[in-house]
């Protein structure tokens, strides 16, 4: 007698165990519903399925039949013509948008991406490698390097105003140098937290900051003077001019913010009358 040979699914097996189960008496029918999320009808239908058919039965009635929703082969043609002719270069997620605003085609960008590759049709955008980003190094020794930013925020918890944490930190051992709480983030506020730092640690080497206009300018617009000095001016001492040609800035290097943490160190609202 020859016999024949089927493949069931992981959930599929799953099934002929637990009916297995509730033929021989073992388990029922109610918690084989529980464990199948069925309902009882349904497995006593599939109890029925397995005395008369076996085990073979239980596999999914549309195994090997075509889906009803797939592409017409006269439709498959089509589209694999207008990708090499009409819309050729195109990537996929483009194709697929075209194709359905213009031509009136009704399919998805992951059906014409299988259409596509099975053509030997590949997307005319290669994927890019990831940028490889490496961490800077922290500095040596103590005061080398002193990070400093600011970090607006609710402090207060909605009982009084926002404020705006201002911290400098030491790059190599991550230690909070100087720390205030201040209305805004201005000049101001980081040289009160400079003469702390001063008085307390000393002069660093190098502070570090972000690109904020606090210290250096970040607009295009370069003065006569700066042209002439090929420099930029402190935002104190140079204003934009209108007049002036406005050659692109030079290239600056992208440097990381500070950690706006500040705890352990002393904070406290301060204002321009009560700095010291």
């Amino acid at each position: 007698m020859r016999q024949e040979t089927f493949t069931l699914s992981q959930k599929e097996l799953q099934r002929v165990s637990v009916i297995s189960a509730c033929i021989k008496g073992g388990m029922a029918c109610a918690r084989a519903a529980a464990l199948l999320c069925l309902s009882v009808r349904q497995i006593k239908r599939l109890k029925k399925r397995m005395r008369e058919d076996g085990e073979a039965a239980l596999a999914h009635a549309n195994r090997g039949r075509p889906s009803h929703r797939r592409l017409s082969h006269a439709v498959a043609e089509r589209i694999v013509q207008l990708a090499r002719s009409t819309y050729a270069g195109f990537n996929d997620h483009h194709l697929c948008e075209k194709l359905v605003e213009r031509e009136g085609f009704s399919l998805s960008r992951e059906t014409l991406r299988r259409l596509l590759r099975k053509n030997g049709l590949g997307s005319s955008r290669k994927r890019r490698a990831p940028a490889h980003r490496q961490r800077r190094v922290r500095s040596a020794r103590l005061g080398e390097l002193v990070q400093l930013d600011g970090s607006p925020h609710d402090w207060l918890e909605g009982r009084g105003p926002q404020l705006t944490a201002l911290g400098m930190q030491d790059d190599a051992t991550g230690k909070i140098l100087a720390a205030q709480f201040f209305p805004s983030e201005t000049a101001f506020g980081y040289l009160c937290l400079l003469r702390q730092l001063l008085r307390r640690f000393g002069v660093p080497l190098a502070f570090y900051g972000d690109h904020s206009g606090i210290f250096v300018r970040n607009d295009d617009h370069w003065t006569v003077e700066e042209q002439l000095a090929g420099k930029r001016q402190p935002p104190s001492s140079a204003a934009p001019s209108n007049n002036s040609a406005s050659p692109s800035s030079p290239p600056t290097v992208r440097r990381p913010k500070a950690a706006s943490n500040a705890s352990g160190a002393c904070c406290r609202i301060v204002s321009p009358a009560n700095c010291a």
